[in-house]
């Protein structure tokens, strides 16, 4: 908590999501006052809110972001489980099945517990330890209109609001630091320049991405050794991708995408159509034996885009930002959570570090962080016809990447070395540049040549065996599994 150095000092977060709240719990070790501001009115109880149209689908928290939260919550986790998140420690928790193949995956055999959660219950969670464990306190209903300037033209000084619950407004709110983390949707380089501080050099790429989602009672004693799964789309020509996360209370929730201006639809016999052309049937044969508990819901995202503060000549003092405000990536890769989590990790890593600069040696550390999963998301888009990067070059080198990657997946379905690498690269627990390791680009060559001079490809294994798609095909929608044996 706060000592005498930082009584009286106070930060202002603009955005109440993932990434203001975890930024809120960062400050509060501080700033002797912490104020959270948000347009909405937060719900009473774990529930979907207008302010985060996207926590109708899932979402998923790569193991780097369950690292940060554990350190930041002490105990955060074990009350997600206690309000009915899902957890195990046996089973293969994700499965994920690649455009060359299902990747080799181990189950967990009791070395390590697997947690999943809602979006909703998350937040939920965490505004309730931030009400119980700091000095952060939350002003809901209240819309940020613009920046204040200091008087003597170095930098912010607070914000006007304006107050959507019929209080008296607008209003000038003061603070110490102001911290813009209210999402991609950020008016952040406007208000900039109108201080004077010019435009802020943007890239984007236009995925064109839309999905929809529902979730599912999930069948009691479910005949499959995974508990999750993910279907990648298959580029060029399958754009559709899909997922099932289990979460609290007993449900999957299923979210469908697709790419470059093809959206799963909405309707009943639309969506499992969708679900259908998968390129992987496990997921279609799992929610057509499961019982629908909600509407399907859509929504999409046309343009993904990384804003570069740390390129302004000049940075105002007192003001930060951060999360989707800053970049936000394609959400088919799962990326939004954990990219907030790492991101308050490196505010941590800057309050500490301090210096007469340190709002603008953030953003410059930040764009760092943000680096490597940007390429990542950004290359995996370009495979896609019609999709088009802006503001940036993907470089002389990407058609020889993305040869490359179709490679090492092709091998990693085989290899579960190279299959480990590339996971922590799509889990951002290690660079793409552990892909072209000495030892990883031997098996991916090596592996490559054997097959070609075989002149043999193995048939990929499908998420579910033909014996688990025979038994689901005999159960009616919603029927239980009473055996508990899962076939392999």
């Amino acid at each position: 908590m706060t000592d005498l150095a930082t009584a009286g000092r106070h930060a202002l977060v603009i955005g109440g999501s993932m990434a203001g709240l975890l930024a809120a719990r960062v400050l509060s070790e501080h700033y002797g006052d912490v104020t959270v501001l948000d347009r909405d009115v937060f719900p009473e109880a774990p529930d979907h809110r207008a302010g985060v149209p996207q926590s109708h689908h899932a979402h998923g928290l790569l193991p780097r972001g369950h690292e940060i939260l554990a350190e930041l919550f002490p105990g955060l986790l074990a009350s997600l489980a206690q309000a009915g998140a899902f957890h195990t420690r046996e089973g293969i928790p994700v499965l994920q099945v690649t455009p060359a193949g299902r990747l080799p995956a181990a189950p967990l055999r009791g070395q390590g517990e697997y947690l999943a959660f809602s979006r909703f219950l998350l937040e939920w969670q965490v505004r309730q330890w931030l009400r119980e464990h700091t000095n952060v306190r939350f002003l809901p209903a209240t819309e940020v209109t613009r920046l204040v300037g200091r008087e003597d033209g170095t930098g912010v000084s607070g914000v006007q609001v304006r107050y959507r619950d019929g209080r008296e407004g607008p209003e000038v709110l003061h603070a110490d630091l102001v911290v813009e983390a209210s999402g991609r949707t950020s008016k952040l380089g406007g208000w900039l320049q109108d201080l004077g501080y010019g435009a802020v050099p943007e890239e984007s790429v236009t995925s064109d991405i839309g999905y929809a989602s529902r979730f599912y009672r999930r069948p009691e004693g479910f005949p499959a050794p995974w508990h999750g799964l993910i279907i990648n789309g298959r580029p060029p020509h399958n754009p559709r991708a899909g997922l099932i996360l289990p979460v609290e209370d007993g449900r999957w929730h299923v979210t469908l995408g697709g790419f470059a201006g093809h959206h799963p639809p909405t309707d009943e016999a639309g969506f499992l159509a969708w679900a259908r052309d998968l390129p992987d049937p496990g997921l279609y044969e799992a929610i057509r034996v499961a019982e629908p508990l909600t509407p399907i819901r859509g929504y999409r995202t046309p343009t993904n885009t990384w804003r570069h503060f740390e390129r302004l000549p000049r940075w105002p003092r007192g003001l930060i930002a951060l999360g989707d405000a800053v970049c936000h990536y394609n959400p088919i890769y799962g990326q939004g959570m954990s990219a907030a989590a790492v991101s308050a990790a490196a505010l941590e890593t800057s309050l500490r570090t301090g210096g007469p600069d340190f709002e603008h040696a953030f953003q410059k550390a930040l764009a760092r962080v943000v680096a490597a999963p940007w390429q990542v998301a950004t290359g995996e888009d370009l495979r896609w016809p019609g999709v088009k990067l802006t503001g940036a070059s993907a470089g002389p080198g990407l058609r020889l990447r993305h040869a490359y990657g179709n490679l090492v997946l092709g091998q990693a379905v085989r290899d579960e070395v190279v299959a480990g690498a590339f996971v922590d690269m799509i889990m951002n627990l290690r660079p793409p540049s552990v892909l072209a390791r000495p030892a990883i680009l031997a098996r991916v060559l090596g592996g490559s040549l054997a097959r070609a001079l075989g002149g043999t490809v193995q048939d990929a294994e499908p998420a579910l065996s033909p014996e688990v798609v025979s038994l689901l095909r005999t159960r009616p929608a919603g029927a239980p599994f009473h055996a508990p044996r899962r076939i392999t």
